[in-house]
């Protein structure tokens, strides 16, 4: 499987979440290393790059992953759209926990 294959599933998935994402073209006028695809989720920053089975993240690929991590967002690498669908599905899983610790204090 390509990788714009699994990107235009995820793309499709993204759709019909009806979340805001943007499809990174990289470019010399843009920082390198950014993830593939942007998106908001739930007021959340993810960043996702996309890689077929077997591809490798460069160094400064995963080092924009951990500083997007690092800065309270969410970004990994994504080798599928299930990987896809886990991420989101563990991030509002988190997003929920937080929000029951808040209205409990």
């Amino acid at each position: 499987m390509t990788e714009k294959t699994i990107e235009n599933q995820i793309k499709r998935y993204l759709d019909r979440l009806g979340v805001w994402y943007m499809k990174v073209h990289g470019s010399m006028y843009q920082k390198a290393g950014v993830p593939d695809i942007i998106a908001c989720v739930d007021s959340v920053f993810v960043g996702i790059e996309i890689k077929r089975p077997g591809g490798k993240v460069s160094a400064l690929q995963q080092l924009n992953i951990d500083e997007i991590n690092r800065n309270g967002g969410c970004a990994f690498v994504a080798y599928s759209v299930e990987d896809v669908q886990r991420k989101i599905a563990e991030l509002r899983h988190a997003l929920q926990l937080s929000k029951g610790r808040l209205e409990q204090e």
